[in-house]
């Protein structure tokens, strides 16, 4: 019986699937490690997956990809909350109207999103600023004041710096310890 199992279990812990892990993911795993430290040290809950999320979206192949995506990312998530703040402005004007309201609005915030993001040649860009527009827009339907909507909207903004940052310096560190060793 036990040659059996041992001849069973042998053969699967065989197989190669050619996949070994790489540099990239490497300093991925770093980059989140670290974003989720900072937010641990700062005491935020809520910027725990924003910025290893942003960490994780902006690690590249490279420190030049991962500076050019991390750009897009931070410039995305900006105009976003603006229009997201836009969004809550409106609806806030018009209290008695904001649930239906922000099915009309969202949209319309979002045509404006990829209107000025092509505009500033930042397609890069529109995916995640329309993702923001959302999120903070939604803040109208959690009955949030426009001061919470605005701090929401800075927290999102900070975390993704953190994110970005964090992400950049990690890939940028290979390439540094080889410059250093070099002289």
């Amino acid at each position: 019986m036990k040659r059996v199992f041992g001849k069973l279990f042998e053969d699967s812990l065989q197989v190669d699937t050619g996949y070994r892990i790489g540099m990239r993911v490497v300093k991925t795993i770093t980059a989140v490690t670290i974003c989720l430290l900072i937010a641990w040290l700062m005491g935020s809950r809520d910027s725990l997956p924003i910025a290893a999320i942003a960490a994780i979206v902006t690690m590249q192949a490279t420190g030049t990809e991962t500076v050019k995506i991390g750009v897009f990312r931070v410039l995305g998530t900006i105009i976003g909350g603006a229009f997201g703040i836009l969004a809550v402005l409106i609806g806030l004007s018009l209290p008695e109207f904001a649930q239906g309201l922000f099915i009309l609005v969202i949209p319309i915030m979002l045509l404006f999103n990829f209107y000025i993001c092509n505009l500033l040649n930042m397609k890069d860009s529109c995916s995640i600023s329309c993702v923001v527009t959302i999120i903070v827009g939604s803040q109208i339907l959690a009955e949030a004041s426009f001061g919470e909507s605005l701090a929401f909207t800075f927290v999102r903004v900070r975390d993704t710096l953190i994110g970005v940052s964090v992400a950049t310096i990690i890939n940028m560190l290979p390439a540094l310890a080889r410059k250093i060793r070099k002289h």
